[in-house]
């Protein structure tokens, strides 16, 4: 019977629950697919309107909006856990495999894992948001004395991915790299990159021979790499239950002001659905973006520039703000406006 009264609180408070408990204990154990089916009536159930289709929209898009946003806030709670850059042995190691032989000069962006350069206090952060320039920290390094290479840059180039092959490393890329003609929109090519993954870190490198060039020692290159650590596995696992959570919490809460405004008075209604509407409106954008590189992020489709919820904490900062403040108008307006709606069915109406 408890896992019976669990599975029924998907449904919204009322006599229908026992109705429906009494209906499953005479039926016997529910099959999956029945399990299933009850959760799913009874998260539409939460949402009253059962006349409405677009109650249901709005409340995948709030759901979606508050999944994001217990997403982001999930995924930089678990990154306190990321262990810092390799140091010491480690570092020399990894400089080691792209520059044998060479010593080594490298610098790092910034301290612990994300860059920063306002270096605002926390109250600043909460109250204007990140520098347009926060992303990840990275360590870019060469060879002392100004990156320079001697030899060529092709064979350098192959020597180089095999020996990170050798040393444990993924080599996802080998490309070109140069000017393009603008009459044919050919790549000339006059270098090339290289990008490797190991475990949670990314190296891209670069051999050039236009770059720096007036003071480019005779017949060699130009060499630079970065090293940066990628999302581990629990960062993203953390992420995704983030997102569920707050996915259901935001599906409750639609149902919550829903069901409040079905039957209240004219003002607290259109007063509740307007500031939702416009809360939705100011970070419905930001919300489809961090969903779409929260997605990609994983993937490892290339080297990420900043975590998929950066954009909220800078240029849309601001509508991050406004979205919250919004919502909080809208469900004290429900809160304190509107009377709860009654069911019609299995309730009576004084």
């Amino acid at each position: 019977m408890r896992r019976y009264r669990l599975l029924l609180r998907a449904y919204p408070p009322g006599p229908r629950r026992e109705e429906l408990l009494d209906t499953l204990l005479a039926v016997g154990r529910p099959s999956v697919a029945e399990n299933l089916d009850l959760l799913r009536h009874g998260l539409r159930a939460r949402l009253g309107r059962p006349a409405s289709r677009w109650v249901t929209v709005v409340a995948v898009l709030v759901a979606l909006t508050t999944g994001y946003a217990g997403a982001a806030l999930a995924a930089r709670a678990t990154w306190n856990a990321v262990p810092d850059f390799p140091s010491g042995a480690a570092m020399a190691e990894i400089t080691g495999t792209v520059f044998p032989g060479l010593p080594v000069e490298g610098d790092r962006s910034d301290d612990g894992l994300f860059l920063d350069i306002s270096e605002q206090s926390f109250a600043g952060q909460l109250a204007s948001g990140r520098n347009e320039d926060f992303q990840y920290v990275t360590y870019d390094f060469g060879p002392a004395g100004g990156n320079y290479v001697a030899g060529r840059y092709r064979p350098w180039t192959d020597a180089a991915a095999a020996r990170l092959e050798a040393a444990g490393w993924t080599v996802r890329d080998v490309s070109p790299t140069g000017n393009t003609w603008i009459a044919t929109g050919e790549l000339d090519e006059s270098g090339r990159g290289i990008w490797a993954i190991r475990d949670d870190l990314s190296i891209e490198f670069e051999a050039s021979t236009i770059t720096n060039t007036d003071r480019m020692p005779a017949g060699s290159f130009y060499a630079s790499a970065t090293l940066m650590r990628l999302p581990p596995w629990y960062v993203t696992a953390a992420a995704a239950a983030g997102m569920l959570l707050g996915a259901f919490l935001g599906w409750l809460l639609t149902g919550w002001v829903s069901r409040r405004t079905e039957r209240s008075a004219t003002a607290p209604r259109v007063a509740g659905h307007t500031l939702a509407a416009l809360a939705l409106l100011v970070t419905l954008p930001q919300t489809l973006f961090g969903v779409f590189a929260m997605v990609v992020e994983p993937l490892r489709l290339g080297t990420p520039f900043q975590p998929f919820w950066g954009m909220s904490l800078t240029y849309g900062y601001g509508c991050v703000l406004l979205g919250l403040l919004l919502s909080l108008l809208c469900v004290a307006t429900v809160a304190f406006g509107a009377r709860p709606a009654t069911d019609p069915v299995t309730e009576p109406i004084s």
